[in-house]
């Protein structure tokens, strides 16, 4: 009886360290993490680099620290494009500097040092004869900008990362100008670098429920993620069965889906936009779907109603 005892104890205290971790898990999937632009470069307009040898500079420190006459109106612009970039991912909280040393370099907390390789615009002519013979003359202007961002980790100054991004802006008519395109290229700048965060980093959930379906597809369900998370209305997620394969978690993406209410600070009710015949066959299988944000960007980020 007291060998019997003393297993079941055992088996009682091996449940519970279960039940926390997945508890713990649970909770930590969708950590934020703080991120923090550093040190901006800026590389000579007429010497254009390709981002392995921008990478290359970054990292040796080398650079001339030179810019054009031309491109350097908009350098501040540039920046303030890459702050926007930062700050508009899911699980990213831009810090501009007002906290402290020690609140940012906690582990996993991210800082970005940034390289513009290149400000530039081009146009180009094409004449040409209206119906009444008159000709015609239309313009147009492509702005470029190009950023490489090394994004190193706060707490060990380990480089995670060398993205390179180039936006691209245009505009055709005889009023547009070379300043509209690269203006509008810099906001593209912006929101390439955002797709970039949360396709690293997504916000990920589990399908709880299945809700309204029609004949043998599923149009709505209900996920466990919430305002506290960060959930959005209109907010656009991939859906994935989840297998483990030789040890190893393997998914495969059967679906989309796109909330269309966030009813709590855990639970929301999503419209089934695609793959709805392959989640109710899974649902009513029984088997784990699992959700993940794509790389968009939001215009305003939520107010999360529980987390610190």
């Amino acid at each position: 009886m007291e060998i019997r005892r003393k297993l079941w104890m055992l088996i009682a205290i091996l449940c519970s360290v279960v039940t926390v971790s997945a508890q713990e898990v649970q909770k930590d999937r969708n950590r934020t993490y703080r991120i923090t632009l550093g040190d901006v470069q800026y590389a000579h307009h007429n010497e254009k680099m390709s981002a392995g040898e921008a990478v290359g500079q970054v990292l040796s420190g080398v650079l001339t620290g030179k810019t054009s006459i031309e491109a350097t109106k908009y350098e501040e612009d540039v920046k303030s494009s890459i702050i926007k970039g930062l700050s508009g991912a899911h699980r990213y909280r831009y810090n501009d500097g007002l906290l402290q040393v020690s609140d940012v370099v906690e582990e996993g907390n991210v800082v970005a040092d940034a390289l513009i390789t290149n400000i530039n615009a081009s146009s180009s002519s094409r004449t040409w004869k209206d119906k009444d013979g008159k000709t015609q003359v239309t313009t147009s202007y492509t702005g470029v900008v190009e950023v490489v961002l090394t994004l190193k980790d706060a707490k060990t100054g380990e480089v995670i990362a060398n993205p390179s991004f180039n936006g691209h802006g245009m505009g055709v008519s005889t009023y547009s100008t070379s300043d509209q395109a690269i203006h509008e290229a810099i906001d593209r700048l912006s929101s390439q670098i955002t797709a970039w965060l949360n396709k690293r980093t997504p916000l990920q959930a589990n399908i709880i429920e299945g809700s309204t379906a029609k004949k043998d597809k599923q149009k709505e369900v209900y996920i466990d993620l919430g305002s506290s998370e960060g959930a959005f209305k209109g907010l656009h997620m991939g859906v994935y069965e989840v297998k483990t394969v030789a040890g190893r978690e393997a998914k495969s993406q059967i679906g989309k889906l796109k909330i269309e209410e966030v009813e709590g600070s855990d639970i929301s009710r999503c419209k089934v936009q695609s793959g709805g015949k392959d989640i109710k066959a899974a649902l009513d299988a029984g088997q784990q779907l699992r959700v993940m944000s794509v790389g968009m960007r939001r215009l305003e980020r939520p107010t999360p109603t529980s987390r610190t």
